[in-house]
């Protein structure tokens, strides 16, 4: 892995903010200051899980983040953003920048540590409550072309006629990379966020958005997170893994490429040395048959396999 000491990343980070103009909303320790503001996390809850009417969320507290092992054995993970609403739903939001893989499996994993504790010691499963994943995603996980829309949600169904069977598990996925641009007052509440987070506002847009009470509120967060220098230090702390990440990924596509290529240069050797080896028996065969042996009975001779015979055969026409 190539060597970039602290004072080179960070200064890598802070010529990529300076380039862009703001720092990125989807680094994990903005995100969780963000949504530490209750009234936005509403407002996000609200357009993403489109909640309105009798539905809308006004209200939710927040939740322990670390899903705690049951064994020595069991694997300790700790959530971006968990709350609870009213309802007693259970609600998980979790902010990915680099694809690690398995992030399908991953969100159904902490799906299920959250949904086996809405049930009490002593309850029945009928008090078992909802539990809703969000997973807010710089990357793309669904690539088959009939799935281009930035925002997938998965539900159990029935594969008969393709309605829920039950509310009890949610999965949302942001495909934040798949959000194309319009204009913001063409915009569905749910997309004005999308292009918070995907960093395709301009400052027009942004400059618009300012008559928004939530969104300009957001924006104001993001311009003056870096000024308190714990958030400085958290912001560029995540930001060097990302990169360190980054850096690791690429060395082992670099190795992998260099071990393909090694690879392919010893099979082309090996192909090579056995075409060589068929000339020298075709050359010895038709000596034999020159001298009159039938073609069968050099073959014998030679000990060559029956098998390789009617191939040898079509070579010496």
């Amino acid at each position: 892995m190539t060597n970039i000491n602290n004072e080179s990343r960070r200064q890598i980070i802070l010529e990529e903010i300076e380039a862009v103009g703001h720092i990125s909303t989807t680094n994990d320790a903005f995100a969780k200051k963000l949504f530490s503001h209750k009234d936005i996390l509403i407002d996000f809850l609200n357009a993403i899980l489109q909640r309105e009417g009798e539905n809308l969320i006004t209200e939710l507290n927040y939740t322990d983040t670390e899903l705690h092992a049951e064994n020595s054995y069991g694997k300790i993970s700790r959530l971006d953003i968990c709350c609870t609403l009213v309802s007693g739903e259970q609600i998980d939001i979790e902010i990915q920048v680099a694809n690690e893989g398995s992030w399908i499996g991953r969100s159904l994993f902490y799906w299920s540590k959250l949904y086996e504790g809405t049930l009490v010691k002593g309850e029945s499963y009928d008090e078992l409550k909802p539990v809703i994943c969000i997973n807010v995603l710089k990357f793309n996980i669904f690539t088959d072309s009939s799935m281009q829309e930035p925002h997938t949600t998965a539900k159990i169904c029935n594969m008969e006629n393709r309605e829920p069977i039950t509310s009890l598990l949610e999965l949302h996925f942001l495909e934040l990379q798949k959000f194309k641009m319009k204009k913001i007052s063409e915009m569905s509440r749910a997309e004005k966020w999308l292009a918070y987070f995907s960093g395709k506002l301009t400052r027009k847009d942004e400059a618009t958005m300012q008559s928004d009470q939530i969104l300009s509120k957001a924006i104001d967060i993001r311009n003056s997170f870096m000024k308190d220098p714990e958030n400085y230090a958290a912001y560029l702390n995540r930001e060097m893994e990302i990169l360190d990440y980054k850096s690791m990924m690429k060395q082992k596509l670099e190795e992998g490429r260099k071990e393909g290529r090694e690879e392919g240069r010893e099979e082309g050797r090996e192909e090579g040395r056995e075409e060589g080896r068929e000339e020298e028996k075709i050359r010895i065969l038709r000596n034999m048959i020159a001298n009159g042996y039938k073609t069968d009975e050099a073959l014998r001779i030679m000990g060559i396999p029956e098998a390789q015979w009617e191939a040898l055969k079509a070579k010496l026409k």
